[in-house]
């Protein structure tokens, strides 16, 4: 980065106009990594394109279902708010914001209140707020220049770029308290029958003909204490074809009951055992301070694998993968490590054989990730706008300031762009055809 001082000696305080600074003028064209939306003086209203929107959430809704609509939702809302931060900061702090856009692509529904436009765009991905003179080729007119970020104090800066990431702490800190305070953990250990399966090809199932019930606790399998869910699906998936001996409690009363378990094919070509029941579970409330605490567990676990994230390898992993041909992986399996897309975030959240605390804990685990990786010191990141103001700080003095030029990063950008380009289509690509399912 090349040294660009204003000529006038201004105070770090101080304006330093875009003709004194090395900016852009209003007639040069910034890199496209770095050009910024155009604003329009009027609101703009695309019927279809919003018939369209309206469309795709309704096929969510009646198509996927409800709690599928849902997951959708809460991303959605966890992108919103992430901006929300960016643009209530960039206001309390006196900078100037022109768009708030929720999604990405042409304008399908704006309008303006004050200096802002406000509105819905095509592509339902991403959000965007749009803050005048974030550098040096982002040129703004004279008289705005007092208001633009990178004429802002260090703090204000920071607190601006960096309120998107505080603003996904905040919610992973509310999903983790909700789940442990107001929804309850699940106690493995303390689980009883919830559901009656019948297999796809009868009207029977094992369980109907040893005449368990809903309600009925499952003590026993062959006489091996099975008082966590886990080890009795692990002893009968062991045993396709075979009886077992059920020792059951109901209504106080124990009894003994015999099964001949089904052989269910699974699509790797194996076979497992099969008894047809599902598990309800007991919850416990917890202390606020337990989702306090696996707040921090997300955030260290996420910070342990970022260097497995960046790791070349990983994306040499991705693109042989892409090349393996259809199949479905078990969540259980080694491939079950890799990145997801949105798309396989909302399968997975979204199945209905989950419990409620999974969508509500991936939704969490979701926003602690986004928060740190959108803290990378990378541009086009927010991460990497705090590395340039941090930068310039240290290098800036009481008499002069210090500008980065932000073209010399351009290289890395479009790296950085391309790597997150290779990442959102293979691992979009990877859960449309070797999708990951529980």
């Amino acid at each position: 980065m090349s040294e660009i001082i204003n000529d006038h000696g201004s105070k770090a305080n101080q304006p330093i106009m875009a003709d004194a600074t090395g900016d852009l003028s209003e007639t040069e064209k910034a890199p496209w990594a770095f050009a910024e939306p155009k604003e329009v003086e009027e609101g703009r209203t695309n019927p279809f394109g919003l018939v369209l929107i309206a469309g795709l959430f309704g096929l969510l809704w009646f198509g996927a279902g409800p709690r599928y609509f849902l997951v959708v939702v809460g991303l959605i809302v966890m992108i919103f708010l992430h901006e929300l931060g960016h643009f209530m900061t960039a206001r309390w702090t006196g900078m100037k914001a022109t768009q708030f856009f929720l999604f990405m692509g042409p304008r399908l529904w704006s309008f303006r209140r004050g200096e802002t436009e406000y509105g819905i765009r095509l592509i339902p991905a991403g959000a965007f707020v749009r803050i005048i003179g974030m550098h040096n080729l982002d040129p703004c007119d004279p008289e705005d220049e007092p208001r633009a970020y990178k004429n802002q104090s260090y703090p204000r800066r920071m607190l601006v770029i960096t309120a998107g990431s505080i603003m996904h702490f905040i919610q992973a800190i509310v999903l983790f308290v909700v789940i442990v305070s107001m929804v309850g953990l699940q106690d493995d250990s303390k689980w009883s029958i919830g559901e009656i399966s019948r297999l796809k090809t009868s009207e029977t199932t094992p369980s109907l003909l040893a005449g368990l019930e809903i309600g009925d606790d499952i003590l026993a399998i062959d006489g091996q204490d099975m008082a966590v869910w886990g080890d009795a699906v692990e002893y009968i998936q062991e045993r396709p074809g075979e009886a077992v001996l059920l020792t059951v409690e109901r209504d106080g009363s124990t009894f003994e009951t015999s099964a001949e378990l089904a052989s269910v094919d699974r699509d790797d070509g194996s076979t497992i055992g099969y008894l047809g029941v599902g598990p309800t579970y007991e919850r416990t409330r917890e202390s606020p301070l337990l989702g306090f605490q696996l707040f921090g567990e997300s955030v260290w676990q996420t910070l342990s694998f970022i260097p497995e994230f960046l790791n070349p390898v990983m994306f040499f992993e991705l693109g042989q993968l892409m090349f393996e041909g259809q199949a479905d992986v078990d969540v259980q399996d080694e491939e079950a490590r890799r990145p997801i897309s949105v798309v396989g975030a909302v399968r997975l959240a979204g199945q209905p054989d989950f419990d409620v605390t999974v969508p509500l804990g991936m939704l969490a685990t979701i926003n602690v990730f986004v928060g740190i990786l959108n803290l990378l010191p990378l541009l086009p990141l927010d991460g990497g706008h705090a590395l340039i103001a941090t930068y310039e700080r240290i290098r800036s003095t009481k008499e002069r300031r210090y500008r980065a030029d932000v073209a010399k990063a351009l290289v890395p950008t479009y790296i950085v762009i391309a790597v997150l380009g290779f990442l959102f289509v293979s691992t979009l690509y990877l859960d449309l055809v070797r999708p990951i399912s529980g």
